[in-house]
């Protein structure tokens, strides 16, 4: 992601509907993952942490650990969530050890990266079996529009597809959906609306949607949005601006001895 990105992000996240809402779904997915019988102070990754405003919605009592490509973000987060471990390190090669991590997040953060399968396998080797993955990624490249080419995004993805880049990677699949549900309309009349005005000779953006709405606008879509924290991590739904998957790593096949 391109410097000035971060920095504008940096300035919206904590007042953006979309970066609000979707902690709220992410937040309800991982305690959902973890479950009740999860460790007492379980350790995180969260890769692609960006300027760390997910590292202070995680709840109180985990061991957060962030990393992320670019110095500039890596900067940011460690002023924003101090009390977080914040290193700079690339996701094809995390610097942790074997099973290092309870749960690992990769929030919007696959997408960027031209192999995806690769991250992917890091990820799962730094978890300790059973452990588990949140991961979220951009839908429909039929969504794709400058906002994605701002971001520096390769891809996006359908669910389908996303489920099977984590299973090749090792990964077993708890729940897959995808989210952002009840604005879905609303973003595909916006996308149909840019391409529209593009195809008429209008001049495009090369910045990233991250224009806070008014007030109240803002709170409407933040409370809609938060909303599916209470279904995204129960139910499969049809379609999304988002893929959400929820997935582990196995542990090892216990082989009993065979009855004398």
């Amino acid at each position: 992601m391109r410097p000035h990105e971060h920095e504008r992000m940096h300035e919206v996240e904590t007042r953006h509907f979309w970066f609000r809402g979707t902690r709220r779904v992410i937040v309800a997915a991982l305690e959902r993952a973890l479950g009740t019988e999860r460790a007492a102070q379980p350790r995180v990754l969260d890769l692609g942490c960006g300027t760390g405003f997910t590292l202070t919605q995680l709840p109180a009592g985990m061991r957060v650990v962030g990393l992320d490509a670019s110095p500039t973000a890596v900067a940011f987060a460690r002023r924003r969530a101090p009390g977080a471990a914040v290193v700079r390190g690339s996701a094809y090669e995390l610097p942790f050890a074997d099973g290092s991590f309870d749960a690992v997040l990769a929030l919007d953060v696959l997408e960027h990266l031209e192999d995806d399968g690769r991250a992917s396998r890091e990820l799962l080797r730094v978890l300790k079996a059973g452990g588990v993955g949140v991961f979220t990624v951009p839908a429909f490249e039929a969504l794709w529009s400058a906002h994605d080419e701002a971001l520096d995004h390769q891809r996006r993805y359908r669910l389908e597809e996303f489920e099977g880049v984590l299973r090749h990677a090792g990964f077993e699949i708890s729940h897959g959906t995808y989210y952002n549900f009840f604005l879905f309309p609303a973003v595909v009349l916006t996308r149909w609306a840019d391409k529209l005005r593009a195809t008429r000779g209008a001049s495009g953006t090369d910045r990233a949607d991250l224009d806070v709405p008014s007030a109240g606008l803002n709170a409407a879509l933040t409370a809609i949005l938060g909303a599916e924290r209470w279904i995204a991590p129960r139910i499969r739904l049809p379609f999304g601006v988002s893929c959400l998957v929820i997935a582990k790593r196995p542990r090892p096949a216990t082989h009993r001895a065979p009855s004398p």
